[in-house]
């Protein structure tokens, strides 16, 4: 029941993200019976990132979870929100900095995003973490900057219907380079 995230599928396990529930699910991929099931602090949007035997997800928490697939216990969580302010959104809390989107494991590096888009709350804040680990590796802010005061664009009036801000999206990337939607 509620809405369910796409499936990722490893491990011999089917794994989704009940969204409203905040839960990730595991499910035997051969008798399709739950093998656990995780309960987070928040909303969870997407599907989970399976590597090496491990699971790895964002939740509009603020933080990024990572647990062990074979029994749902988890290794590490890590805060990517710069703070833990909390917010009523459609009706439940969220941080004011959730992680939308999978988390990427790409070259032994976890890339989470953290916020809503570039124009309000300080922007988006990508995050590099060691994904054994959960150690924070390096943090950068991305954020729409007017060229003239320093100051965070998107704010003054008549502009909030025709920002052209970056929004925080599922990640992607090519071995090489890390994309954000239009970035």
């Amino acid at each position: 029941k509620g809405k369910l995230s796409a499936v990722t599928v490893a491990e011999g396990r089917l794994f989704v993200a009940r969204i409203d529930a905040h839960e990730v699910v595991a499910i035997h991929a051969d008798n399709g019976k739950e093998a656990w099931r995780f309960t987070t602090g928040g909303r969870v949007d997407s599907p989970p990132s399976i590597r090496d035997g491990r699971v790895y997800f964002g939740c509009a928490d603020g933080w990024v979870y990572c647990l062990r697939a074979k029994d749902g216990v988890m290794a590490w969580r890590f805060r990517a929100a710069p703070s833990d302010r909390l917010i009523t959104v459609f009706g439940q809390l969220e941080n004011s900095w959730p992680v939308h989107g999978a988390v990427l494991v790409q070259n032994d590096t976890a890339y989470v995003v953290a916020g809503r888009n570039t124009y309000v709350d300080g922007g988006l804040t990508m995050t590099t973490l060691n994904p054994a680990t959960g150690e924070q590796l390096t943090v950068t802010s991305i954020q729409h900057l007017d060229a003239e005061t320093g100051k965070q664009t998107g704010t003054e009036k008549g502009r909030s219907f025709d920002m052209e801000g970056v929004l925080a999206d599922i990640l992607s990337g090519n071995g090489n380079q890390v994309f954000l939607k239009s970035m």
